[in-house]
């Protein structure tokens, strides 16, 4: 055969060739377009839930320890809550009256007690009588570290707040096991920090440090106070349950150009 009597492509089914290869390869975009759009709002609304998950666990953590009827709960917000928390706990093996401030050595259990902690002391008085006992509150002028508790890591405390009301001698207002809580003094709530709202935790007189986040620039974290009938009320005494809303908002947008938003609201109940 010559050449003369080679066919080729004519150019109608060259342009047919290109339409087709055209149109697949931009269904094939199409589809790659919104596999990747379902992908970061499905991550998107994963991290929101994961976020708000987070949010819970630290505010779970932290409010279930607190009695509101000790006076724990020192400042009810409606997007902060200031409370007296935990950090430090120690069983009395010896008390010293005679020596001013009154000494108190304490088995430790957890992170060590230093000068300038503030601590509640446990008064016993009259064993046979719950009515008299009551937590002392003050703060801790002088530590010294020994093995004075059956040979048990211990701290000896200097104590000024201390004392005893009860007639024998020698005094025993605060008996042998009482307990001694060391805590913090901190606010839960909504702090803008670089720009993004978070939920945040600020020591008294300190900076807020981001805990979880970002959320909903406005009304991102909400607390809510009720009584043990589930009615708002405003005393702290009375709170049995806190109610926690947290809201989150991604700059990523749905199918609807919407954003991507998720919230969860709680109830935990505090120790009393």
């Amino acid at each position: 055969m010559n050449a003369y009597g080679r066919r080729g492509f004519t150019l109608v089914e060259l342009l047919v060739v290109l339409v087709l290869g055209t149109v697949l390869l931009l269904a094939s975009y199409g589809i790659l377009t919104t596999n990747t759009r379902v992908y970061a709002a499905n991550s998107a609304r994963a991290q929101g839930q994961q976020t708000l998950r987070g949010g819970i666990a630290v505010l779970s953590g932290e409010l279930r320890e607190i009695s509101p009827r000790e006076g724990d709960l020192i400042d009810m917000g409606a997007h902060s809550v200031t409370i007296r928390a935990q950090r430090t706990f120690g069983l009395a093996c010896a008390v010293d009256y005679s020596s001013s401030p009154v000494k108190i050595t304490a088995f430790r259990v957890g992170p060590a007690f230093a000068a300038g902690d503030s601590v509640f002391v446990f008064h016993d008085n009259e064993e046979d009588r719950a009515r008299d006992d009551s937590w002392f509150g003050g703060v801790v002028t002088a530590v010294a570290s020994n093995t004075d508790c059956a040979g048990a890591t211990s701290q000896t405390l200097s104590v000024p707040f201390v004392s005893s009301t009860a007639a024998a001698v020698p005094p025993d207002s605060v008996r042998i096991g009482a307990p001694i809580r060391g805590f913090d003094e901190f606010t839960l709530g909504q702090y803008q920090i670089d720009g993004e709202s978070y939920l945040g935790r600020r020591e008294k007189g300190e900076t807020p440090d981001p805990l979880v986040g970002p959320l909903l620039g406005s009304g991102g974290v909400a607390f809510r106070y009720l009584d043990n009938r589930g009615n708002v009320t405003t005393v702290d005494t009375l709170v049995s349950q806190i109610e926690v809303t947290l809201r989150y908002l991604s700059e990523m947008k749905n199918f609807q150009s919407e954003p991507i938003s998720d919230s969860v609201v709680v109830r935990i109940f505090p120790r009393n």
